[in-house]
């Protein structure tokens, strides 16, 4: 009779695990349905903080380009969503600028007229390039020219070397029918100059960029688009570290002409478009 009871109590027990086991597992789903709920949530936020336009920032940003542009509104035009794109019912956020035809046709010009020089120079300059004294780049602009002070200078002197003036000059008459503003910089390396004619590099910096000028002047190019600047020790186009120090040192001590775009003529041109509207022949002359 014991026998029977205890198999009685065994079997009740093991039917109440059993039913507690399953309805500790039908509750599982509710983790996965909260972490679906969480994602779901995350999703919209996104959603409703992208399709917010900001109009404070919109508003600052037509002000800036109002003053960037003589104070004038400038011509602007959103672009027209595509009918199947995401938010294709929303604003654009941010308006595009319409570039004027006579702008664009004044802009080409000017580019064209900047490969021809460069075209030019590397021609006259080929056989320094190929020995890395003399590279010429396409900035975003205009075009920079920089030359290793090492063909043009002794140590220490800002006194153009004779072979010199042949690759200045070769650089001024290119320079010289052309109508752009044309900045010579000066720079040095890191090593200290004390001097009674340079006390410091910037001395020394300044002095070899007038000295390249001068050339230009000499050259025939108009003095009114010159400029000096010298740097002195700073900028280095040759990081110093210990593995490039011999080049750092050789390679900063340069002298860098910078020819500059005609970027107002461009820019009263579009003003001037803004204000009148469109023409098909630019005012501006990009030489």
């Amino acid at each position: 009779m014991s026998t029977k009871k205890a198999d009685d109590l065994e079997a009740l027990d093991e039917q109440r695990r059993k039913r507690s086991e399953n309805v500790a597992g039908a509750d599982r789903w509710l983790i996965s349905y909260a972490d679906f709920m969480t994602l779901l949530l995350a999703f919209f936020i996104v959603m409703f903080a992208i399709s917010q336009v900001n109009k404070a920032k919109v508003e600052g940003f037509e002000q800036s380009m109002q003053v960037a542009f003589g104070g004038k509104r400038p011509v602007t035009e959103t672009a027209p969503p595509k009918a199947n794109a995401p938010f294709h019912h929303l604003p654009s956020p941010v308006p595009l600028i319409a570039v004027p035809p006579a702008v664009a046709q004044a802009i080409r010009k000017q580019e064209l007229a900047m490969m021809r020089m460069r075209d030019k120079l590397e021609k006259v300059l080929q056989p320094l390039i190929n020995t890395h004294e003399v590279s010429i780049a396409h900035t975003p602009t205009g075009t920079r020219i920089r030359i290793n002070a090492s063909v043009l200078f002794a140590n220490g002197s800002a006194q153009l070397q004779p072979e010199a003036l042949q690759i200045v000059d070769a650089v001024g008459l290119v320079l010289k029918p052309l109508h752009y503003r044309i900045f010579v910089i000066g720079y040095t390396n890191n090593q200290p100059i004390r001097s009674a004619k340079y006390p410091s590099n910037w001395y020394l910096s300044s002095d070899r960029a007038l000295s390249v000028l001068n050339r230009f002047l000499h050259d025939g190019v108009n003095p009114s688009l010159l400029s000096a600047v010298g740097r002195g020790k700073y900028h280095p186009a040759v990081p110093y570290t210990q593995k490039s120090m011999q080049q750092a040192l050789a390679g900063n001590r340069r002298v860098t002409i910078v020819v500059q775009g005609n970027t107002r003529i461009i820019m009263r041109e579009m003003t001037r478009t803004a204000e009148q509207g469109p023409t098909d022949t630019p005012n501006a002359i990009i030489n």
